[in-house]
């Protein structure tokens, strides 16, 4: 856009004569403040950054959830020798039981009966995923559970594809083997490092069956959430509260019938009850945010840095010092994480 001066040149002259500073003249041949042009390139990179940032949110809200996981999945780990799991999760329920007061009410947001059966088949689906993951535990050892229950991302691209119709990228299929190869030296798992005894070769393949059968279990709840997502009807705090609602019927069920309720004995334990829930709170909520904006595969891919966050946190906090090989199995995990946020 031009300016142009609309006086004589008599009057500008005389203008300038009595020293009138507040008229700036501006000839038609300079460029006008609106030229991009005459931007800072350092103040158009940081818009263009900015941009980027907001457009790809979802990979961000996936790393939110990968660190709030990791951090839960430590708190587990240090209350598990005194308090069963399945109290845990039931506690862990009544904490996300407290987000329906965030669901959003309003009028003009219409549910159908399809989107309430994606909203109780993720609460069903992820709540069996991970109690099945507690029941893994109990037949084999951690690490053979957590080489399967750890790897979305193979079966999130491939149900994605048939389910959803996305699309399966050659750059995502090198970082899921990099980060398949990187859980799987974390892990150490005994059927394949070698260290499974005759009479325990069976339970051991029971516990990974139930590892793989939870692992399947979650993955078909993150598909319910980005169905909902392409519907545009996903409301993170209802699909807490709904998940919260099967988590303590399913846990309840489960310490009604094996009587494993232990009251917490140190106020350490009273403090990370409901820590370890608000941590599982927030990272569910991180998780449907971020699969609003991006792919299945790309989210289960991202959310593994909760693997080195639970190794930073054993080293960190817990003073437990790792071998060679789950310190390299750590670092591959977070560089397919870089690899995917720097694509």
């Amino acid at each position: 856009m031009r300016t142009y001066n609309l006086l004589s040149d008599e009057e500008l002259e005389r203008l300038m004569e009595e020293g009138e500073e507040s008229y700036e003249y501006v000839s038609d041949e300079r460029e006008s403040d609106d030229d991009p042009r005459q931007e800072p390139v350092t103040s158009n990179g940081l818009h263009n950054l900015c941009d980027a940032i907001y457009r790809r949110r979802g990979l961000f809200y996936g790393l939110a959830y990968g660190g709030f996981l990791g951090l839960q999945i430590a708190v587990v780990g240090w209350l598990s020798p005194s308090i069963s799991p399945y109290q845990i999760m039931f506690c862990r329920g009544l904490i996300y039981l407290l987000s329906v007061v965030c669901v959003s009410w309003d009028a003009g947001v219409k549910y159908n009966a399809a989107d309430l059966a994606c909203y109780l088949g993720y609460g069903i689906f992820h709540s069996s995923g991970i109690l099945l993951a507690y029941v893994a535990i109990q037949f084999t050892q951690v690490g053979n559970a957590s080489a399967f229950i750890f790897n979305l991302p193979i079966p999130s691209a491939l149900l994605g594809f048939a389910i959803l119709g996305e699309d399966i990228v050659c750059s995502n299929i090198l970082l899921i083997a990099i980060n398949l190869f990187g859980i799987t030296l974390v892990a150490k798992p005994r059927f394949i490092f070698g260290d499974v005894r005759e009479p325990e070769a069976l339970w051991e393949y029971v516990g990974v069956s139930i590892a793989v059968a939870a692992l399947l279990s979650i993955v078909i709840s993150l598909i319910l959430s980005r169905k909902l997502s392409y519907r545009d009807n996903s409301d993170p705090a209802l699909t807490v509260a709904v998940t919260g609602m099967v988590a303590v019927f399913l846990s309840g069920g489960v310490l009604l019938f094996t009587q494993t309720w232990n009251t917490p004995s140190t106020l350490m334990e009273l403090v990370a009850i409901p820590a370890e829930g608000t941590l599982g709170l927030l990272g569910n909520i991180f998780l449907i945010l971020a699969l609003r904006h991006e792919t299945v595969v790309v989210v289960s891919l991202i959310g593994t840095i909760s693997v080195p966050t639970t190794f930073l946190v054993g080293v960190l906090v817990f003073h437990d010092i790792p071998d060679l090989i789950t310190t390299i199995g750590a670092i591959l995990v977070f560089l397919s994480t870089c690899g995917c946020l720097c694509k």
